[in-house]
């Protein structure tokens, strides 16, 4: 599409064809005053009947508010080519703001751009700001043509509502800062793994749709007008530009219920800070009774060899009382130190320590003091209670910082995949210790997406099924050039034999056992892409659960009445936790709560609120920092949602 077909604005020459450019340009001009030098590179598009794109793949000019909008058409893959702009002016490669008017036709069929300089193939990736096909924004950002470690990508948590006009702006300062505004309202943002610049490239800059990839990227609906700019424009000035345009309605939200929250308490309070940590282990006592946890007295930095947590319960029947039960210097901030009421026990609760130069399991009676000490940690527990699985903790120390335990280096830190290191089988009552599952073991069985051999490998997040029979492990690998690590999903039988890779594809996440042969696991998969996917153990069997619900990542576990699965989020583009219930015979959600996460609680010492059920089903226990006393732990009363369930 040729440049001469649009129209164009910039600080260099000015038209107004319509009322909406004109609306379009008194905001222009309230934040040109404002802005620096570099914005004689800004450049406006709007169109009119005078000014038309041309083409096979043009969209078609209609009234839109007081103007007019070009719509664009997914089936016809219409678009609109901006190519480098006058003088290359769109080859931005430092401070960028995107911003565009639009309004949805429809919920997108695929990933659609507003704006794109983001060919994924031959040219490289640059730019894109765009809808996801759940509605929600995406703001795209690569420093090096590809998405890598110098690419980000940020989403908003708020959905464009299909038939409502929004401006929505991306914000992009090097280094610093990625923004996402809807309608002038901050939506989206990050200030971590921020890309240093912006790749150029001569990727044409395309409207409604992807360079190189036009016939499955495009956007269904209207695009009135379209703003690109080489610098990171204020927040102040883009609400201003919002209350210009008239555009003030807010997006819709998952989070929105009328329906009455659930009853919560803190059950601990400071000075001291409380929690528990992952969601995967027993909290409550059989009785339901006594809730455990772990004490601290500092926040918001990683834990030292030195530092010492105390191990207690609360009494929920006396006042809220915090017993003490010991102390343990082999923890981290997202599992603590392993605490859990031990499976099948009326009065034994189980921890890991650190002593005399190795990591070692506390079991302690709470009635009688009688304190036993096993010479191996623990990380999952049979549903006997006999015996205990483990991971090499320095290992996951050494390779992912924030999940295994300071204290003691990795014997085999130099070595990729070592023989003596992997997973151990625990019996609770010798002591003994046996290695069933070798890293070298496992990083020699073959990936079908790519070869494993060179990568560094370790394990991490076990859990037994629900009849002790299988056992569930993570394998995770990291490579000198890789973004992350790389993810496979294992079962075995509890002596380590029968391995099987239940889910190859790389994206395993969190996961609970159903059953003794189903898994429910956030997770992604070829056919049924991002979900919580249930996989049927040694086969190729998979489904969705809650698909258009359960939507997002969080810590999942089912209820003793497996008809309900307890679930959370991480914090949204608000700040927010938000704990619920999923009904699955009825697909149906219930909000727990919806808690702001306090200043100074992210990166490995963030507070997910990893929700926790009693034995009797009918309460929670989370982990939050809403109320601004750092981590405490917090009880939520389900019996009435529980008890009343859909349809009933």
């Amino acid at each position: 599409m040729l440049l001469s077909s649009l129209f164009r604005t910039s600080t260099r020459k000015r038209h107004c064809h319509t009322l909406g450019a004109s609306l379009w340009l008194l905001a222009l001009v309230g934040m040109v005053a404002a802005m620096p030098s570099a914005h004689a590179q800004e450049t406006s598009y709007s169109w009119s009947p005078g000014q038309v794109p041309k083409g096979e793949h043009a969209p078609t000019l209609v009234p839109f508010r007081t103007g007019q909008a070009l719509s664009f058409d997914y089936d016809k893959a219409t678009r609109v080519d901006l190519g480098q702009g006058q003088n290359g002016d769109l080859r931005i490669k430092e401070a960028l703001t995107l911003t565009a008017v639009v309004q949805l036709g429809q919920a997108p069929r695929t990933k659609a751009p507003f704006i794109s300089k983001w060919h994924c193939v031959t040219d490289g990736r640059s730019y894109e700001l765009g809808v996801m096909p759940e509605r929600t924004v995406f703001f795209a950002i690569s420093n090096s043509g590809v998405y890598d470690r110098e690419a980000r990508e940020i989403y908003t948590d708020d959905k464009l509502k299909v038939g409502t006009p929004y401006v929505v702006t991306g914000v992009f300062q090097p280094g610093k800062r990625m923004a996402i505004y809807i309608n002038g309202q901050p939506c989206g943002s990050t200030g971590s793994r921020v890309p240093q610049g912006v790749f150029d490239s001569k990727t044409p800059v395309l409207v409604g749709n992807r360079p190189g990839h036009e016939a499955g990227t495009g956007f269904d609906g209207l695009i009135s007008e379209v703003q690109i700019r080489p610098v990171a424009v204020d927040g102040k000035d883009i609400a201003r530009q919002s209350q210009e345009l008239g555009l003030a309605e807010m997006p819709e939200t998952d989070f929105e219920d009328t329906r009455p929250l659930p009853p919560c308490r803190a059950i601990t309070k400071g000075p001291e800070f409380h929690w528990f940590g992952y969601y995967d282990k027993l909290e409550f006592d059989p009785t339901s009774r006594y809730v455990l946890g772990m004490e601290v007295d500092f926040n918001g930095r990683s834990p030292q060899p030195d530092d010492v947590i105390k191990v207690g319960m609360v009494d929920l029947r006396n006042n809220d009382e915090w017993i003490e039960l010991g102390t343990s210097r082999a923890w981290c901030w997202q599992q603590g130190c392993m605490l859990q009421w031990r499976p099948g026990s009326p009065n034994e609760v189980l921890w890991n320590d650190r002593e005399d130069g190795r990591f070692v399991c506390h079991i302690l009676d709470v009635n009688t003091r009688q304190m036993r000490t096993i010479p191996h940690p623990v990380y999952t527990v049979s549903p006997d209670g006999k015996t205990g699985f483990a991971p090499d903790f320095r290992r996951i120390q050494d390779m992912r910082p924030g999940y295994g335990y300071c204290g003691l280096p990795d014997p085999n830190r130099d070595v990729l995949a070592p023989t003596d290191s992997g997973i151990v089988r625990v019996d609770l009552e010798t002591g003994e210790s046996t290695l069933i599952v070798s890293l070298a073991q496992v990083a020699a069985v073959p990936h079908e997406h790519g070869d494993i051999s060179q990568m560094k490998h370790y394990f991490n997040h076990l859990l037994v099924n629900t009849d002790g029979t299988r056992l569930e492990f993570l394998n995770r690998w990291r490579g000198p050039d890789m973004r992350g690590f790389g993810t496979r999903m294992f079962t075995c039988n509890p002596d380590g034999s029968d391995l099987y890779v239940l889910d190859p594809h790389g994206h395993t996440s969190h996961f609970v056992w159903r059953d003794p042969s189903h898994i429910l696991a956030w997770s992604w998969h070829p056919d049924l892409g991002n979900g919580f996917i249930l996989y049927q153990d040694k086969t190729r069997e998979v489904s969705v659960i809650g698909k258009d619900v359960m939507s997002r990542n969080g810590h999942n576990t089912y209820l003793p009445n497996t008809d309900w699965i307890l679930n959370d989020t991480y914090p949204d583009n608000h700040g927010r936790q938000h704990p619920y219930l999923y009904h699955v015979p009825t697909g149906e959600r219930f909000w727990l709560g919806h808690f702001p996460v306090a200043p100074g609680h992210g990166g490995e010492w963030r507070c997910d609120t990893h929700p926790r059920f009693s034995p009797d089903g009918k309460s929670v226990v989370v982990d939050s920092t809403h109320d601004g006393k750092g981590r405490q732990l917090y009880l939520i009363d389900i019996s009435d949602i529980v008890a009343n369930p859909p349809g009933k």
